[in-house]
């Protein structure tokens, strides 16, 4: 040969590949959704699946949080650099802008839980008396 490797030479090196977290929500009783920490196998050349089960009233509680801090931050922002939002310091401006935040992640809240009302309803239309 002149210098070159054949291919019948190289060796292929095999790597295991860690499972991919996928976050679910419900309650983890093993009948509509796998139980929490359940490992769903896939093909060889395919990572595996571990399946985290969040409960509807923390999935609930992270969205509030979530859009209650980010309003929070986006009033100060725009509190910071105008005169929209009066205060005599910063202290009672972060005060005023939580208040302001609460409504509308409250508000989300109630959005999802009328989601999660309408999918029981479609899931139970008898005991809702709509057929």
């Amino acid at each position: 040969m002149n210098g070159h490797k054949s291919m019948t030479d190289e060796k292929s090196i095999t790597t295991s590949i860690p499972p991919v977290p996928v976050t679910v929500i419900g309650t983890g009783d093993g009948k509509e959704i796998p139980a929490n920490g359940v490992v769903a196998v896939t093909p060889d050349s395919q990572p595996n699946l571990a399946v985290i089960v969040v409960t509807p009233v923390v999935a609930m509680l992270i969205r509030f949080l979530n859009v209650y801090i980010g309003t929070v931050v986006g009033l100060l922002g725009a509190a910071m650099t105008s005169n929209a939002i009066s205060a005599p310091d910063f202290f009672h401006l972060v005060l005023k802008c939580a208040g302001l935040a609460f409504s509308g992640a409250a508000f989300l809240a109630l959005k999802d839980l009328l989601t999660i009302g309408a999918r029981l309803e479609r899931k139970y239309p008898l005991l809702t008396g709509s057929v």
